[in-house]
């Protein structure tokens, strides 16, 4: 190990002394480098400047434009969820009203039926009556022709045929009383 460091010192002071034996070398590198830094201060220093000023205005630019475009995306997205939220609210409504008028309409559809039954069953009603009303007039009369028939059977005589009906008509309202 003490090897290389001897080597590494040996080399060092080699390259200091040859620097040293030519000073007019070492002379001309500083004025190069400073001739070098003139000409790029000069000549290359405000194009590159000018460069990534622009540039780097171009990417503000562009970071702000990005920027305006996220906010604008934030504001159609949120203006979307809340066309949405009333599209839906307004969904909900009318399925309530639809459902309420569907109601409506069976309500009026029972009720309807209802009275139609009921109408019905009064005309049946009147017509059992009506009927009855027949069968009892046409009672009365076959209870008249038998009365008629027994009546001139058994009374062998004359008598007015008005008289005897009024005779017949008086027993059967007494037997219907």
């Amino acid at each position: 190990m003490n090897e290389i460091f001897q080597e590494a010192t040996q080399i060092i002071e080699t390259g200091l002394n040859s620097v040293l034996e030519h000073p007019d070398i070492v002379l001309l590198n500083i004025l190069s480098f400073f001739v070098l830094v003139f000409f790029v201060r000069r000549f290359m220093w405000k194009p590159v400047t000018e460069f990534l000023d622009a540039r780097q205005k171009a990417l503000t630019k562009e970071l702000d434009e990005a920027a305006q475009e996220r906010e604008i995306a934030k504001a159609l997205q949120e203006k979307s969820h809340k066309d949405y939220e009333a599209m839906k609210e307004e969904t909900r409504v009318l399925k309530e009203k639809l459902t309420l008028e569907a109601y409506k309409q069976q309500e009026e559809l029972i009720t309807s039926a209802k009275n139609e039954a009921k109408r019905r069953l009064e005309q049946a009603e009147k017509d059992i009556e009506f009927e009855i009303i027949q069968a009892n007039e046409q009672i009365k009369q076959s209870i008249k022709e038998v009365a008629f028939a027994a009546a001139e059977k058994i009374v062998k005589r004359e008598i007015d045929e008005n008289l005897h009906q009024d005779i017949i008509d008086d027993i059967v309202q007494e037997r219907e009383a």
